[in-house]
């Protein structure tokens, strides 16, 4: 049997940075759990972990958190893995967005390459940025294939919203508001000291709300210097991390000509590798190539919907659409809702 940490260049799917999970391991162990024994039982070498190439696969990553969360008998664990992660784990993204020279800039960046510590974001979880009405707003996209673990990874990704915004703006986010698309959890507690603030529960989506006035103020420790230097490190990290997972790859392809996204033959061409063999590695990876185009219009589609300064018309524009019916149709098949009912849930 193969082991499950791999280096970046072992088979995929691969998308766990080592750091991230040496500080969970720690974190757990900190929560009376015994990590030692759960890093044996899920084939995690901790002499390996320590490699600063290592990585981890998705499905040993989910298998981890499942058996603390049952151990731990801990429903908020995933909020307070959030709360408590340490910037060590964001590794030069977390450098990147303190580099940055505002907290607009730093959230941009960061939602830019959200996919970089591996984990849920980016994939599982599409966090998007938008400003409503005088008020900054980061909205989370949970997909249904994460089980079990979706209130852990959705509270995970709030709270390290707060906690990243904190070490950004060396203060604390002023948020006013939070909604949250599940029913009030037991812990709901824990939520009021975490976010101080109004909170709604089965709402049409979550939403995280703050003053928009510190969006754009100058933030303690940016540096355009490092900035750019950080920004081509994470470049480079995210190319590695994705090394041998194609779909990755063509998704990268996609978002750069959305409107007109390249058929089948031309990526296979721009991957050096024939069509019928591109198509049996996506298969490999549970995609036909239709699939992964329209979920990189349906990203991108969520995230401009979420910006109120952008029209419908405007946004079936951007993604290669000649009127709003082919657009309406296709987000609709995505979603279960037009583009119109899906804005009205975000904005009401």
């Amino acid at each position: 049997m193969n082991s499950p940490l791999q280096t970046t260049t072992g088979r995929p799917p691969i998308n766990t940075d080592s750091r991230y999970i040496v500080w969970l391991l720690d974190f757990l162990h900190s929560q009376g759990i015994d990590s030692a024994q759960l890093a044996r039982r899920h084939r995690l070498d901790p002499a390996r972990l320590l490699d600063a190439d290592a990585v981890v696969s998705a499905e040993q990553h989910r298998e981890l958190l499942l058996d603390a969360l049952q151990q731990s008998g801990n429903a908020g664990l995933g909020l307070q893995l959030g709360i408590q992660r340490s910037l060590a784990t964001l590794d030069q993204l977390g450098y990147l967005m303190m580099s940055c020279g505002t907290l607009r800039e730093a959230s941009e960046t960061g939602l830019r390459y959200q996919n970089y510590p591996g984990r849920f974001s980016g994939r599982s979880i599409v966090t998007a940025f938008s400003e409503i009405e005088g008020q900054g707003c980061y909205q989370v996209h949970a997909k249904d294939d994460l089980g079990p673990l979706r209130l852990l990874a959705v509270e995970d990704v709030l709270g390290s919203i707060v906690a990243s915004c904190r070490w950004v703006l060396g203060r604390a986010l002023p948020v006013t508001r939070l909604r949250c698309d599940f029913p009030e959890p037991a812990h709901a507690e824990q939520y009021h000291a975490v976010f101080g603030c109004p909170i709604q529960f089965d709402a049409p989506a979550t939403q995280l709300f703050f003053d928009a006035a510190v969006l754009d103020q100058p933030l303690p420790h940016a540096s355009p210097q490092s900035a750019a230097l950080y920004a081509s490190l994470c470049e480079r990290r995210s190319i590695e991390l994705s090394r041998g997972d194609v779909a990755w790859r063509l998704s990268q392809m996609i978002v750069e000509q959305i409107a007109e996204p390249p058929d089948l033959a031309a990526a296979a061409e721009a991957l050096h590798c024939s069509p019928r063999t591109l198509s049996r590695r996506l298969l490999a990876q549970g995609w036909q190539y239709q699939q992964l185009v329209d979920q990189v219009r349906e990203i991108h589609a969520r995230r401009a919907l979420s910006d109120p300064t952008q029209s419908i018309t405007r946004i079936a524009q951007q993604l290669g659409y000649a009127d709003n019916s082919g657009f309406f149709r296709a987000f609709k098949k995505w979603t279960g809702l037009s583009p119109s009912a899906f804005r009205e849930r975000l904005f009401g």
